[in-house]
């Protein structure tokens, strides 16, 4: 397939962009608390610049100092940051790559708790997520905020900047004055389309006076906000054109609030590119350029949206956190070697909600974060290692592409007669049919690096002696979990992976033993085949469903499907169709089930470690054989060891 289209100049303002390829904003969390830029977003930054993007937005960027979405967004409200973010913009600029910042106020999405002070907004209602009741701006409060914008453009082009784009989407300040979901007030900006659309339009105005006319604003437009009463693609059409007309040199057309946030990072059952046909309406409108977001993974899918005339730029966001070298790759027709996103959200939007982490990776490319540090520069001849990896899961699977690809001379050994541990079998449950393209892609681009695969083999004690190699890796995995129950031998009784791999065959109506993950994604796995009915039964008081978009659509699909639940119950005994149990101290029984599937998590499975530790070698241990988790924790500890040969 050709990509004419996707390499065609193109322009905003007067500026002009190199090809169509856009790599959207997205938080990271690599500035200092304050707000300072750090070498960690230089690095970050310029990696996607060598990519070949020919713009970059850069995540939410504070444009008043003691207002913020995350503690570790970086700011443009302070004249002190201005030479710290010249290095940004000189390292991306250095490969003919433009950049903008992405300005920004949170209004009432975030917490007094961490700002140390109330939010504020259009009108005093609540953000669902946070609960807390935002202070109403004043009409003078709201000019003040109108010049914040503006003075945080002027730093900007002082920066080395290009341009500015300004969120009004996701439901940020912005937005909040265009719908009436969050605005309810009667001054001038309130009430009408055109009063909603003032603060916009002013903001756009009060940069272009400051920074002049030729430096381009682009607006980042929320079409439908997918909550009763908000924002829908009909008023969007109509702000574009008040957009256009204020001054506005591009508009980037997302969606969604933080009501309805499972459709701005949304998992694989919505289809790749499903928000384009509403900037293809955007763009019915208006003159200016358009740029399409959301879930745009494959060269494909970008050719096919600018092709057809739906955009005239693609905003390439999660897909470049994996493959910062995808406009690249796909010039070069090397299709095929594009580390696939898979949108999982664990490393990303996972992280970024963390309190432990609050910043970003990646499971694919665990290198984001690290560019500098983690590199592929090949090791010095007398460096070169024999290094024999155990396990041929995500964890393996990477150590052995990277490690390989540095110079080393690599082996992975398997026990089974196919590789991918348990990942595998990630791709069975419906909505996660991506999770095979990693393990296709870390075996195709190890073979091309001299990885050596043997499988049908149990690695022992004597067969490492025998090949006496530098490093062994342990990526060993775990297994599932089977506890000492009675009754967990019996005939009714199976397993969750036997379920999923399709080596048993399952009843109609089926106890699910674990309301964890695997637990979950069993009943999933079973309502798509046929119906089958599942009760879930769990000592813990509350489902975790997974993280926001993943897990709110895993939820509503067993919610479609009259998904049972029994919890606080502690299993003391599997019976030939069900199970007693207690709960609140008080002995209970369930049955009528054709199936008990056992979904109980799983165990570290390690029994070379300790053979191993007197042999002289360097040893190491990485992911479920460490502790069970998921696989990104793996690919991190596999990167961790890969790039310190």
């Amino acid at each position: 397939m050709k990509f004419n289209n996707l390499f065609k100049p193109g322009k905003i303002g007067k500026l002009t962009l190199k090809n169509r390829f856009v790599m959207g904003a997205m938080g990271v969390g690599f500035a200092e608390i304050s707000g300072k830029p750090t070498q960690r977003t230089v690095d970050y930054y310029e990696e996607r610049a060598k990519g070949g993007f020919a713009l970059i937005i850069t995540e939410v960027t504070r444009v008043q100092h003691d207002e913020f979405c995350t503690p570790f967004e970086p700011s443009l409200a302070l004249d002190e940051y201005i030479p710290d973010w010249k290095k940004v913009t000189e390292a991306v600029h250095a490969h003919d790559t433009l950049i903008f910042p992405q300005l920004h106020q949170p209004g009432r999405q975030y917490t007094k708790t961490v700002l140390g002070h109330d939010t504020s907004a259009p009108s005093p209602l609540a953000c669902p997520v946070f609960d807390e009741t935002p202070h109403e701006l004043t009409t003078e409060e709201v000019w003040d905020n109108i010049r914040l914008f503006g003075d945080a453009a002027v730093r900007a082009k002082k920066s080395g900047f290009d341009g500015v784009l300004i969120h009004s989407g996701h439901g940020y300040l912005v937005q909040q004055f265009l719908s009436q979901f969050t605005n309810k007030r009667f001054d001038e900006f309130g009430g009408s389309l055109e009063n909603r659309a003032r603060f916009a339009c002013e903001i756009c105005k009060d940069i272009k006076k400051k920074c002049g006319d030729d430096f381009p604003v682009i607006i980042k437009l929320a079409a439908e906000e997918k909550v009763p009463g908000g924002l829908t693609i009909s008023d969007s059409k109509i702000f574009a054109k008040y957009f256009e007309e204020a001054g506005y040199d591009a508009i980037e057309v997302t969606l969604c609030t933080y009501a309805s946030l499972d459709w701005m990072s949304a998992p694989e059952d919505l289809p790749m590119g499903f928000n384009a046909y509403n900037a293809e309406e955007i763009k019915q409108g208006v003159s200016i350029p358009v740029i399409a977001i959301n879930r745009i993974n494959t060269p494909e899918i970008a050719e096919d949206i600018i092709a057809s005339g739906k955009a005239d730029f693609v905003s390439i966001s999660r897909q470049s956190l994996t493959e910062p070298a995808f406009p690249n790759k796909t010039k070069e027709g090397k299709i095929s070697e594009i580390a696939p996103c898979v949108q999982c959200l664990q490393s990303c939007m996972g992280y970024m909600t963390d309190p432990d982490y609050l910043s970003a990776c990646c499971l694919v490319n665990p290198r984001v974060g690290h560019e500098a540090e983690y590199t592929f520069d090949p090791v010095a001849e007398e460096d070169i290692k024999d290094v024999m990896i155990v396990g041929s899961g995500p964890g393996g699977l990477y150590a052995a592409y990277a490690a390989a690809k540095r110079g080393h001379k690599v082996t992975v050994y398997e026990a089974q007669d196919k590789m991918g541990g348990q990942m595998r079998i990630a791709p069975y449950p419906p909505a996660k049919s991506l999770f095979a393209a990693p393990l296709r892609y870390w075996i195709q681009e190890g073979k091309k690096a001299g990885v050596e695969y043997i499988l049908n083999t149990e690695v022992t004690k004597e067969l490492v002696e025998k090949n006496d190699p530098d490093v062994v890796v342990l990526a060993t995995g775990s297994v599932q979990a089977k506890p000492n129950i009675e009754g967990i031998d019996g005939e009714n009784v199976l397993m969750a992976h036997d379920v999923i791999e399709g080596k048993v065959r399952v009843g109609r109506k089926v106890l699910i033993a674990g309301a964890s993950l695997l637990g979950l994604e069993t009943a999933d796995f079973l309502r798509e085949r046929g119906g089958r009915h599942s009760t879930l039964i769990d000592m813990i008081d509350t489902v975790d469903y997974g993280i926001l978009g993943v897990g709110t659509h895993l939820k509503a699909r067993l919610d479609s499907n009259n998904t049972e639940y029994i919890l606080g119950a502690t299993i003391k005994k599997f019976t030939s169709d069900g199970a007693i149990y207690d709960q609140n101290g008080e002995e209970k029984e369930t049955g009528g089930y054709d199936n008990v599937v056992i979904a109980m998590g799983n165990k570290s499975y390690n029994p070379l470690e300790a053979e191993l530790k007197d042999l002289d070698l360097d040893l190491y241990v990485i992911g479920d054989a460490v502790k069970p988790g998921q696989a990104n924790k793996a690919t991190e500890q596999a990167a961790a060891v890969a790039f310190k040969l």
